[in-house]
């Protein structure tokens, strides 16, 4: 057993437990210590004795968006998925459309992108399902009753899955510093209009006029009435009628109704925790997470390129705890050796906060300290190494 290396002092204190992390050593000498087969028993790990015969698995990942190459490997999830199959799970590869305009906006483009990065059917023996729908549509409402949200948009695909596995690779992210399994949860699973009113400290939808093509999509989909077309046939909004839904956001075609990234760094964060919670709810039992700290790069794999690794490449990391894994991942890269070239400004000794360095003005304690609030696990951990 390794403790928890973390320059931080992360311990819950009267005596309780830690919870368990499992590392994968990326060290290999012979087929049995090749890093697949132990990426592959570090998931048997996992899902032993949760997973059921027949139990409809949602591995949750990001496939990439054109132009970056920093995702996780397609053939790392081959051998997740035949680890899930041979429990006698369902798997299937998933994950929400984008808020932005790319190529994951909608179900058909993030298809495309899934299989022209790998994923497809003939590299990983799973189906691909975009988790909301073809526009971001497809959502549960999953009640949360906490500080920013009573109700989060869960989308439909993960909500309804029976056990959710969350495969993660762990990066920088300019708003919340660390784009680990919690951003992967919360940001990830959200439906299209759960991701803007994260982003959104209050969404009132201001139409474009020069883009509005008299459609009528946004007035037809408004639950509250509160869209209408005046007299130049130009979409309006009664403010006082809006219920900041964003649902204007993700069935507008031409991009007339922009989103809104007003939110702070803090509440962007919080509000990503509270999303993870109802993501998780109901499934305490029945999920599980692998973060790969492989290709840490300072930004997400949102953005249509990959710079350089913060640091070296430092291993697999396995845990029923998502506080635990993400205090774990922050721990070890904080505990490595910042590259020379790399974006790094000055944290380049073992102990420096590599995130804090490249985005100064997000910290990544908040979501840590938040999801411990909220009762999402510890981030008091104890690393062991996975043979």
């Amino acid at each position: 057993m390794v403790d928890n290396v973390s320059p931080k002092n992360f311990s819950l204190g009267g005596g309780q437990m830690k919870s368990p992390v499992y590392l994968v050593s990326l060290r290999a000498e012979s087929e049995r210590t090749a890093v697949l087969q132990k990426v592959k028993r570090l998931t048997r790990r996992l899902i032993e004795e949760k997973i059921d015969k027949d139990d409809l698995v949602a591995v949750k990942v990001h496939f990439g968006e054109r132009g970056n190459h920093g995702f996780i490997k397609p053939i790392f999830l081959r051998y997740i998925v035949e680890a899930i199959r041979e429990a006698g799970g369902k798997p299937f590869l998933t994950d929400a459309n984008t808020l932005y305009t790319g190529f994951r906006h909608n179900a058909v483009d993030h298809a495309e992108t899934a299989i022209f990065h790998g994923f497809g059917y003939a590299s990983v023996p799973a189906p691909i399902i975009i988790a909301d729908g073809l526009r971001g549509e497809n959502y549960r409402e999953i009640e949360v009753n906490l500080k920013h949200f009573q109700s989060v948009k869960i989308s439909s695909a993960i909500a309804e899955a029976d056990f959710l596995l969350v495969v993660t690779h762990v990066k920088g992210h300019i708003e919340a510093s660390l784009g680990g399994a919690i951003k992967n949860v919360g940001m990830g699973c959200a439906a299209r209009p759960g991701k803007q009113l994260q982003h959104g400290e209050t969404f009132v939808p201001d139409p474009r006029a020069e883009l509005c093509i008299g459609c009528r999509r946004c007035i037809v989909h408004c639950p509250a009435d509160a869209l209408f077309l005046n007299e130049n046939r130009k979409s309006e909004v009664r403010k006082e009628l809006c219920i900041g839904c964003a649902e204007c956001v993700v069935y507008c075609p031409t991009g007339a109704i922009e989103t809104s990234w007003s939110s702070s760094s803090a509440t962007l964060q919080e509000r990503m925790v509270e999303y993870t919670a109802g993501a998780i709810k109901g499934k305490e039992d029945k999920v599980a997470f692998i973060n790969f700290l492989t290709d840490i790069s300072p930004d997400c794999d949102c953005t249509p390129w990959h710079d350089a690794s913060l640091v070296p490449d430092l291993g697999i990391l396995g845990s029923h705890d998502i506080v635990a894994i993400d205090s774990a991942s922050v721990g070890l890269i904080n505990q490595a050796i910042g590259l020379q070239g790399s974006s790094l400004k000055q944290a380049f000794k073992a102990g420096d906060d590599k995130f804090k360095d490249v985005h100064p003005t997000a910290d990544w304690q908040t979501q840590i300290n938040y999801a411990q609030s909220v009762g999402l696990g510890s981030p008091d951990y104890q690393l062991e190494e996975l043979k």
